[in-house]
């Protein structure tokens, strides 16, 4: 809500001539903050949401960061500087500064790439010999473009990379329930049970060393140790530590599909532009298949 300066607030009461209080009135100066707008804690219809949120929504910096720069007095609305991450934002009313910088929605890219074995999904390499995809596709970096659904050094196959944050969280947030495949070779097979308990879930460490339970997943065998599997889960080496649960180690791993997007098992390294609505199926329910 934002209260106009040039108007005059009135409390309901008559006002004598030439502007005279009545007998006990007493008027105090507004503050010049903002006056407290209802909370909300989720996105709502048009362009509304959480003061937090909507930076992220701008891709000025992640969900976290956001409420660091919300706590810290950073971030103004409509000249008013926000404390609260919860301060309900109409993103296309309200005028939104960070550090006295306005900020407004940007343009936001989308692309799928075909990840080669051997390079990082990271744009910092963790080794002064490892290389990163970000050394094939250098405009991604330059963009500032992310990547959403991570693969491990090893690990071939599809990767979105785009510079909206909220898409981003949408599909590989903890929350996403967005189905990815993969297809698997490793260097034993499992045996019946072992795939019926490898799909019902079990016990692996995740990235922070932590024990954790899988969600149920979808697998199936496709050929002497061979597996297609299908996970709505990013665990970090999610698939590899659940082979190893059975002393089985993955030889090969390719992600050939992302919700509705799919790509062929060649031409790696190549990437193309794609839209939203390829992966969430939000304007389609048609699968797009995609050679890259």
């Amino acid at each position: 809500m934002m209260i106009n300066k040039d108007k005059k607030i009135t409390t309901g009461k008559s006002f004598k001539k030439n502007n005279e209080k009545p007998a006990g009135a007493k008027f105090k100066s507004r503050p010049d903050a903002a006056p407290k707008a209802k909370t909300i804690s989720f996105n709502s219809q048009d362009g509304v949401c959480a003061l937090y949120r909507a930076l992220s929504k701008l891709s000025v910096c992640s969900r976290a960061a956001a409420k660091e720069f919300i706590s810290g007095g950073r971030v103004m609305v409509n000249g008013a500087i926000i404390n609260d991450m919860m301060y309900s934002v109409n993103l296309k009313k309200d005028k939104i500064k960070v550090d006295g910088k306005p900020v407004s929605e940007k343009k936001y890219q989308y692309i799928a790439f075909n990840k080669p074995a051997g390079y990082e999904t990271s744009c910092r390499a963790s080794a002064k010999s490892a290389k990163t995809i970000y050394e094939l596709i250098p405009f991604a970096k330059a963009n500032n473009l992310n990547p959403a659904g991570w693969l491990d050094k090893e690990s071939r196959g599809l990767i979105i990379l785009t510079n909206d944050n909220a898409f981003l969280d949408k599909i590989s947030g903890g929350d996403s329930k967005l189905a990815k495949h993969y297809m698997v070779k490793t260097d034993a097979d499992i045996d019946d049970e072992q795939v019926k308990e490898f799909a019902g879930g079990i016990v692996i460490a995740d990235g922070s060393g932590d024990s954790i339970k899988t969600r149920s997943c979808s697998i199936k065998r496709v050929g002497e140790c061979a597996y297609e599997v299908v996970l709505t889960q990013g665990i970090n080496r999610q698939i590899r530590k659940m082979f190893e649960y059975f002393d089985v180690k993955v030889v090969d791993l390719f992600r050939y599909k992302i919700g509705k997007l799919e790509i062929k098992d060649d031409n790696e390294g190549t990437f193309f532009n794609i839209k939203p609505e390829d992966i969430t199926g939000a304007q389609t329910d048609k699968t797009v298949k995609k050679k890259v």
